[in-house]
């Protein structure tokens, strides 16, 4: 079969039902991302005769004979083409994972669509810019400052890595091809309590490519926690690396690695595994009344506060005297609300690759951490600092999702165990499902006030779900402590 991708022929045949985003990947196309593989985000954004189109959803067969421009075939003279350029001017980015796909959709519009950008760019989406800036670039307007010698502090400049993330040559994470890697997946709970009672891998050992099937009897049996940050006391000591007890819908019970995705996703489909169901609780109020199903009791080491009583931890405090400030007030407010869980949404998911050099473990991952997820590393496979690199390529967005060891444990133990390069690469529907997100909360409030509006008291309960682990359930409720306020964080 032959494609013509950028001006250039290529003779390549794609593997039953690739579709043309993971094609043209594997040809060196790094410019054309995955946000979704759904077709809602348009990272994977590519012309097709000249037209936009998701990738992601197009068959790799029916590209061909036909030409195909990516975002690295735009400028093919090395002369950036206008909307290249209007983004540089513009700052129309910030991570730029996006920027590759909404440039190739920006750079097909016609004046008119200029009129109702809403429509026209909704198959494109941005976390980062809030999309003011793109709508400048668009239009034709410049944000950026000429770097003038001793005029520098407080000007708009140019970032450093702009042209690059426009030309789509910027590397994130998985934007390299290593020789021999191994790909690995996943098993995740569909209980939300339960005991793995047995495990049987025969059949997923037995499918064609796969390398290893690892479960909670051939990891480290060490307690640690997902959570990175500085003062580790901050963060209970209450995970593994697998466990024989699953705590959420999506807890990974086991992971394969194999040749291909689709062999490691196969032998995830083949496991055999026997639960032993256990009762859950979902509202965190029911889970502190005397009776609800424990989920943690792991002792000392896992420096759990209030170790089987679903507890991480309560803050107590306050300021002034809040009684004589409600006999002040003229008017007293009481109410409870709610917030939501909410998802990061980071266009590039948490994903790793491992490898060994020598002796030396090296770990290429989306991290807003590395120095600290290098730490944990080293405590879980007792390994000496020097004997371990963790590095980050440029970060697809974060806002805080990404300060959590969620693929780099796996993959290095999988890397340790096989000698081989290992990446682990989450779906969207995992990132939803197995990540990190802002706990929901509810605030039952107290508050007083002078006909003037002037604050006479305040008193808050605020209870924090931290859902089956305890991972920043701390830092999420350190706030300056009022008069009769009670914090609690919940498993």
């Amino acid at each position: 079969m032959s494609y013509l991708v950028n001006g250039k022929t290529f003779s390549e045949e794609p593997r039953p039902g690739q579709c043309l985003r993971t094609f043209l990947r594997d040809m060196g196309w790094f410019g054309v991302k995955k946000g979704c593989d759904a077709g809602d985000c348009g990272a994977c954004t590519v012309w097709l005769d000249g037209e936009p189109v998701h990738s992601c959803l197009i068959p790799a067969f029916r590209a061909e004979g036909r030409t195909v421009t990516t975002i690295e075939g735009l400028a093919p003279d090395g002369e950036l083409h206008p909307m290249q350029r209007a983004f540089m001017q513009a700052a129309g980015f910030q991570c730029g994972f996006c920027t590759a796909g909404m440039i190739m959709t920006a750079a097909s519009l016609k004046k008119d669509d200029l009129k109702d950008l809403p429509r026209v760019l909704k198959g494109n989406l941005c976390r980062c810019t809030g999309y003011h800036s793109i709508e400048d670039a668009l239009h034709g307007i410049k944000s950026i400052e000429e770097d003038q010698p001793g005029k520098s502090c407080g000007a708009g400049l140019l970032a450093p890595a702009a042209e690059a993330i426009v030309t789509g040559k910027v590397r994130y994470t998985l934007d390299t091809a290593i020789e021999g890697m191994l790909h690995l997946k996943l098993l995740r709970s569909p209980h939300a309590h339960a005991r793995i009672v047995a495990i049987r891998k025969d059949d997923a050992l037995a499918v064609p490519g796969v390398r290893g099937v690892y479960t909670w009897e051939d990891v480290p049996r060490l307690l640690y926690t997902s959570a990175t940050h500085d003062d580790y006391h901050v963060d209970p000591n209450d995970t593994y690396l697998l466990d024989n007890v699953v705590r959420f819908v999506g807890q990974r019970v086991a992971a394969v690695v194999a040749e291909s995705e689709g062999a490691a996703e196969e032998a995830c489909r083949k496991l055999e595994i026997d639960y032993e169901v256990m009762p859950a609780v979902f509202d965190p109020e029911e889970a502190m009344r005397k009776g609800a199903p424990v989920l943690h009791n792991k002792g000392a080491e896992s420096r759990i506060r209030r170790p089987g009583q679903n507890i991480l931890l309560e803050i107590h405090g306050g300021v002034g005297d809040v009684e004589a400030g409600f006999k002040a007030a003229d008017v007293i407010h009481e109410g409870t609300y709610t917030t939501h869980r909410v998802q990061h949404a980071h266009l590039e998911t948490h994903c790793s690759i491992t490898w060994l050099d020598k002796d030396r473990l090296n770990v290429r991952t989306s991290s807003q951490t590395p120095y600290i997820t290098k730490q944990k590393l080293c405590y879980l496979f007792n390994l000496m600092p020097d004997s371990v690199r963790v590095f980050c390529e440029r970060v697809g967005g974060g806002f805080g999702g990404k300060q959590e060891v969620l693929t780099e444990d796996i993959c290095a133990f999988a890397t340790l165990q096989t000698g081989r390069p290992v990446k682990l690469e989450f779906t969207r529907e995992e990132q939803f499902i197995a990540s990190t997100t802002r706990h929901p909360m509810r605030v039952t409030m107290k508050v007083g006030a002078r006909a003037d509006g002037t604050l006479t008291a305040l008193q808050m309960r605020v209870v924090s779900n931290t859902g089956a682990y305890g991972n920043h359930g701390g830092r999420g409720l350190s706030m300056r402590e009022q008069e009769g306020r009670w914090l609690h964080g919940l498993y």
